[in-house]
């Protein structure tokens, strides 16, 4: 369970408006489709790493507002167990979830890489963590969560988004796969 120390600092942070970011990377996108090095324009460098997670805070964010039917907010901060805290009003109260971020990478970065592999893999967490385990496919095809076997993972919850659409423009969040499981559409906001 989180602290009270911890929800008092996660008040204090600076949440973005998911929608706003991505209609603002959007923008971007036909910019960066010009350079010429694949690593940067896919930002697979080191140094453009925490962009391409910090757009993956965003989608997921936005995925699960549409999906909670709130409005949801997202701060950058990374801690030991987690990437980025989620915040929302539900009912008059702030509510906080740190989200620990994980990506099942393109097959052209590394063909070996599975899901299962990923899971089994996962560092390990005290007991008790508020943290969520969000996961993005970046795989071409279809991929049915529902077989998938899932090891005892130290998370609250499980959530995997991708994009439904090879433009983008629509994508699918499924979770939480540690429960009973959902999943939702939504477009990539315009």
């Amino acid at each position: 369970m989180a602290t009270r120390e911890q929800v008092n600092h996660w008040g204090t942070l600076t949440y973005h408006d998911p929608a706003r970011i991505l209609r603002d990377l959007r923008a971007l996108e036909h910019e960066v489709a010009r350079i010429e090095d694949d690593k940067m324009r896919r930002l697979r460098t080191p140094t453009l790493k925490k962009y391409r997670e910090w757009r993956d805070a965003a989608l997921f964010t936005y995925g699960m507002g549409v999906a909670q039917e709130r409005p949801m907010g997202y701060a950058t901060e990374e801690s030991s167990d987690y990437d980025f805290v989620v915040g929302w009003i539900q009912e008059g109260q702030q509510h906080f979830c740190p989200v620990q971020l994980k990506e099942l990478v393109p097959a052209d970065l590394n063909p070996r890489a599975t899901l299962e592999d990923l899971l089994a893999n996962l560092p390990t967490y005290s007991p008790g963590t508020d943290t969520v385990l969000a996961i993005k496919l970046n795989r071409r095809g279809k991929m049915d969560l529902k077989t998938i076997r899932m090891p005892a993972i130290p998370f609250r919850q499980l959530w995997f988004f991708w994009a439904a659409a090879a433009d983008g423009n629509r994508w699918a969040i499924y979770g939480d796969a540690l429960k009973e499981p959902g999943q939702s559409t939504f477009d990539y906001p315009n």
